[in-house]
């Protein structure tokens, strides 16, 4: 699509806010006074209690492209769409814009509670530059897709949160904008009214229409976007297809916080008190990674001070925050400890995790009675297990639905 024109051109835009109200109204009036005073200049850099919303920002969209906006809460994404739409001035880079703008960035904002549905109409479209003349022949088609009935005559302050979003979207959409700048108020909707949204946003980009999406709904994205980026802290970590884009994101989402930032294990000291102790869990695949569906080995490494007779040992696969025991098994049948450093170990056949970060536990246990003998990774830091699967929408979804096993289904 390189010769198709960019309506949006971003280059290198920053954006910072402060964190205290008082020292943010004087930085205010300063950059105020700087800017109407000739020669001066903005303070560049950061000053005290400030932080970058974000930072050196560059990206283009282009005619008949959706491209959408990704990441954890604070990490910028509202910030861009209020500095597309003006709302908010840039402290650094530079931002054009190819046509008229439609945005829905804030429940609410442009609709006046006071004025019916009917009317916020009206004057949400001269706000966005478009006089009643040309709004009159297109009243019909907002009014139907609004869904709101009688509601529509009915003051805004009435509405639901939902009823408000249906209005928003309807004004912006069928304005005929060249660039449509949608936030996640389409979350608020109800499932018959997210689903009308998708196919009018399909139908504006099969007219030439532009659209810059921001939601936390995978399926939304994949079903509309052909392009993702990915914004951590205000920074740009990642660009792609979507696809790619939300791959990026679920897989650093899944390891934050969880199995890679568990301290080491301390092996215990072999001794009268404890004569069997767990050295080493290990797991390995065919290949340098473990892929779902692989056959995957699980070697435990214990030493004895003594024989010890009639024993089974097991593992245990849980979660990666350690909440939910995903699947366990057991040997079957005891078996006799060796005295020494010794292995036991079993191959668990198709791995059937799906791609994310899990921990493994593991326990000797005296088959007769079922205490436990010696344990790994229930008093201290259990093993990690990281999976991975080939790039696919089937495991973004299944990353959006938090599924944790593969069945084997065969389809009639």
């Amino acid at each position: 699509m390189t010769d198709v024109p960019a309506v949006v051109t971003v280059r290198n835009l920053s954006k910072k806010f402060c964190s205290q109200l008082r020292t943010s109204l004087w930085y205010g009036l300063r950059d105020i006074a700087a800017e109407a005073w000739p020669g001066a200049a903005p303070v560049p850099g950061l000053r005290r209690a400030e932080f970058w919303s974000l930072y050196d920002l560059s990206f283009e969209l282009r005619q008949g492209e959706a491209l959408a906006i990704i990441g954890a809460n604070g990490a910028g994404k509202s910030t861009l769409l209020k500095l597309l739409n003006g709302l908010i001035k840039p402290d650094a880079g530079s931002i054009r814009l190819r046509g008229r703008v439609g945005a829905l960035i804030e429940l609410g904002a442009g609709l006046d509670p006071v004025l019916t549905g009917r009317e916020n109409i009206f004057m949400r479209a001269a706000l966005l530059g478009v006089g009643r003349a040309e709004v009159l022949p297109l009243l019909p088609a907002i009014i139907d897709f609004t869904g709101l009935g009688a509601a529509i005559e009915m003051p805004v302050q009435f509405y639901s949160s939902g009823m408000v979003a249906r209005l928003a979207y309807a004004v912006a959409a069928h304005l005929h904008p060249e660039v449509l700048l949608v936030d996640e108020v389409l979350a608020v909707g109800d499932i018959d009214f997210q689903r009308k949204c998708i196919q009018h946003m399909m139908s504006y980009l099969a007219a030439g229409g532009s659209l810059i999406l921001v939601s936390h709904q995978p399926h939304h994205m994949q079903a509309v976007c052909q392009r993702g980026l990915v914004l951590e802290k205000g920074r740009l970590a990642f660009e792609g297809t979507t696809t790619e884009a939300l791959d990026y994101y679920f897989s650093h989402q899944a390891g934050a916080g969880s199995a890679s930032e568990l301290p080491e294990r301390t092996i215990p000291t072999l001794s009268e008190a404890r004569p069997v102790v767990i050295e080493r869990l290990d797991l390995a695949g065919p290949g340098p990674v473990i892929q779902s569906g692989d056959e995957v080995l699980i070697t435990l490494t214990y030493q004895a001070l003594r024989q010890v007779p009639s024993v089974i040992w097991g593992f245990f696969i849980y979660t990666g925050d350690g909440s939910v025991c995903i699947t366990a098994a057991y040997l079957p049948k005891p078996v006799m400890l060796a005295p020494g450093r010794h292995q036991l170990s079993c191959r668990l056949r198709g791995l059937p995790l799906t791609a994310g970060d899990y921990l493994v536990k593991s326990a000797i246990s005296d088959f007769e009675h079922l205490h436990s003998v010696a344990l790994w990774g229930w008093e201290d830091a259990p093993g990690r297990l990281h999976v991975e699967d080939a790039l696919s929408v089937t495991k973004n979804v299944q990353k959006m639905l938090q599924q944790l096993v593969m069945v084997d289904v065969e389809w009639n």
